[in-house]
């Protein structure tokens, strides 16, 4: 189809086709009184109700080459439900008898012809890209959850992917993901910590973020499109955090509502930065997940971006339990999940859960990701003597569905069951290392305890150095390993020495007044992104 005119919509109606007929005169109105107007689209010069007002409330559709929305054939178009576009500009002649659509795209008011064009979208995409965006402006229930009954081919996931982000479409995306946020922040444990100042060190990360990302996303997607990045390593495990691509969005946009609710910084401000950030962001996570959906809550709370070949050849290679087995996976498990919370001073970017995975006699397989152990590429200090004996590991865990009533992996790729303790019911496990030179070992139940004294060594030496720095040391430790998040992308994209990862001068500002202080600092990040008076976390652009 072929646009041929936009106008103002004089409300928001359904895309409806019908046929054109001009009506230049009375007399064309009276012709048509015993005719059948319901697939009859009225073209008309000017936008008073009267001329039409014989035949108005049986027509298909009106498109009106004068008006605004408060002419009196807008008003009463609205009163008849009787589609209308007003004030619209035609790009030709549109004669009688074409067959047209009226549709809503953004606000816009757009009319088309149905005649091919050469250069056009297929209709299925575009049929995907209108629901898309539906759904993105639909409102979910109390945890924001809502139906995406979606079925996205390639062809149309690329096509979403190469969308122009306008004003229209970014506000309802990040109105979309303010929605998304709220709750899980409300769901989630309380932030506090005895070593790490987590108050502080999330609101000066989040807002270093947003000081920042705008600049550093434009380098690495000029070098790699966010797309391209996401589906480099979307084929193994150990590759790249699900969660990290979830941070780059709201940690940006968490950063941008603390500065608001500061007075340092109004909505309508660093629009085209948002955009940038916000626009990778999507990207990245359309095509790493590769259904459609943005995030496991939009996805009924899964993720199952491994291919299945890949997910296969884990489980094949997995054990069987006894009851020692499970016992010495329940503590290595544990042991490595307490490590890398410290490792990541006390946050669970280290962790990712992906899946569930069904497998033909029923089990679900969950992968679980520890992606970073040791020295790392992204310049942790704190890391730089540890030697465990791997970089990462996965961990494919088979389990009976049928053990819990209830089954959730949220978007923080965190697994939350109920009964509460999904180790108890994994019946198979495959645990894997990952070496820095890229290669992997399968690790057996024989191999586990001498993994677990070891990653229990570097706990403690780990432990001792961050015990020993001072408040203000543990603070911006934390918060480098929050604003390192680009990191892996650059990475990836091969422009990480390109990129200046020093903290922002208008960042630093802030600290130590208010940001060292914990009531400060709670107070500022809980009422700007939870105790606030929006339906989400995020305030509208405009």
């Amino acid at each position: 189809m072929t646009v041929i005119g936009k106008g103002t919509p004089s409300f928001t109606f359904p895309r409806t086709t019908g046929t054109v007929r001009w009506f230049r005169s009375p007399s064309d109105v009276i012709e048509s009184i015993d005719s059948d107007l319901e697939s009859t689209i009225a073209f008309v010069e000017s936008g008073g109700t009267t001329f039409l007002s014989p035949i108005l409330g049986r027509l298909g559709g009106i498109v009106c080459r004068d008006g605004t929305l408060r002419s009196h054939l807008a008003i009463v178009s609205r009163e008849f439900d009787v589609p209308c576009l007003v004030g619209t500009e035609l790009t030709g002649e549109v004669a009688d008898g074409t067959e047209v659509v009226l549709d809503i795209v953004d606000g816009v008011g757009v009319l088309r012809s149905t005649a091919a064009d050469p250069g056009e979208e297929p209709a299925a995409q575009r049929d995907v890209s209108t629901a898309w965006w539906s759904y993105i402006r639909t409102i979910g229930d109390e945890i924001a959850v809502k139906p995406f009954d979606l079925t996205v081919s390639a062809e149309a996931l690329d096509a979403l992917i190469a969308e122009e982000l306008t004003d229209d479409r970014l506000e309802d995306l990040v109105q979309h993901m303010g929605r998304a946020f709220k709750p899980e922040m409300t769901r989630r444990s309380g932030f506090t910590s005895e070593l790490f100042p987590m108050l502080p060190y999330m609101s000066l990360s989040v807002i270093d973020d947003f000081h920042t990302y705008a600049e550093r996303v434009a380098v690495i997607d000029a070098a790699m499109p966010a797309e391209q990045i996401a589906r480099a390593v979307k084929n193994a495990p150990g590759k790249l955090s699900p969660l990290w691509i979830w941070m780059v969005g709201y940690h940006y946009l968490c950063g941008r509502e603390c500065l608001i609710k500061m007075g340092r910084l109004r909505r309508d401000e660093r629009i085209e930065e948002i955009r940038t950030v916000v626009d990778f962001w999507r990207r990245l996570a359309l095509a790493h997940r590769g259904d459609g959906t943005l995030d496991y809550k939009d996805a009924g709370f899964t993720n199952r971006y491994l291919p299945a070949d890949v997910v296969d050849d884990l489980v094949r290679q997995g054990t069987t339990l006894d009851a020692a087995s499970a016992k010495a996976l329940k503590r290595l498990n544990a042991t490595v999940s307490g490590y890398s919370f410290l490792y990541f001073c006390d946050s669970r970017v280290g962790v990712a859960d992906s899946g569930p995975y069904p497998q033909p006699d029923g089990r679900k397989t969950i992968v679980r990701d520890y992606l970073s152990l040791g020295p790392s590429e992204w310049a942790y200090p704190w890391a730089e003597d540890l030697t465990p004996p791997y970089a990462g590991l996965t961990l494919a865990l088979t389990y009976d569905p049928g053990k819990f009533t209830y089954f959730e992996i949220n978007d923080w790729g965190t697994t939350f069951t109920e009964p509460d303790q999904l180790l108890s019911a994994v019946t198979e496990a495959t645990v894997i290392g990952h070496r820095d030179d890229g290669t992997s070992e399968l690790l057996g139940p024989d191999r586990w305890g001498e993994l677990l004294a070891d990653v229990s060594r570097n706990h403690m030496k780990l432990y001792e150095k961050f015990a020993s720095m001072e408040r203000e040391d543990r603070i911006f430790s934390a918060t480098r390993m929050y604003t390192s998040g680009l990191r892996p992308f650059a990475a990836i994209a091969g422009v990480t020495d390109q990129i200046d990862w020093s903290f922002s001068p208008d960042t630093l500002a802030l600290y130590p007044d208010p940001l060292d202080d914990d009531d400060k600092a709670a107070t500022i990040f809980g009422t700007a992104l939870v105790a606030n008076d929006m339906p989400g976390s995020f305030s509208p652009l405009r």
